[in-house]
């Protein structure tokens, strides 16, 4: 009995979800078959694959979980969650880091003798970031 292929869900709203199945990239043949078993699960309206991607893109009416539920019990994938991203930290967080690094270089700076304007520019920046607001852009 060949072995059930294992799908990443990746994303999924009503009626339609967004697998991968990256043990199989660029295997055409696997993504036709896969598509064209797809469709004759119950509710399953739409089916297309792209090998490129190792993606499968469902479009259902119904419950997800029965569309899941369905490949699973005939063996055309069995599909897991997408591990959750990592969460990055926010501005919020990472001001008084940055607050920190325009203090230094400002610092830096003024060692060096550029008081006006690095040093003092570098400090605006500073309070720029503690405060919130965005810092200047030196282009403009």
């Amino acid at each position: 009995m060949p072995e059930v292929p294992r799908a990443i869900i990746v994303s999924a709203v009503a009626g339609r979800m967004r697998l991968r199945l990256p043990a199989h990239r660029d295997d055409a043949a696997f993504f036709a078959l896969l598509a064209q078993r797809a469709l004759m699960l119950p509710g399953v309206v739409g089916a297309a694959a792209n090998p490129m991607t190792a993606g499968l893109l469902l479009r259902f009416g119904g419950a997800a979980e029965a569309v899941l539920a369905a490949a699973a019990r005939e063996g055309v994938f069995r599909a897991a969650a997408q591990a959750p991203a990592t969460r990055m930290p926010s501005a919020a967080q990472l001001a008084p880091f940055g607050a920190a690094a325009f203090g230094v270089l400002a610092a830096l700076q003024a060692a060096r003798g550029a008081v006006l304007p690095p040093a003092v520019t570098l400090l605006w920046y500073a309070g720029s970031v503690l405060r919130g607001a965005p810092a200047p852009d030196p282009e403009e």
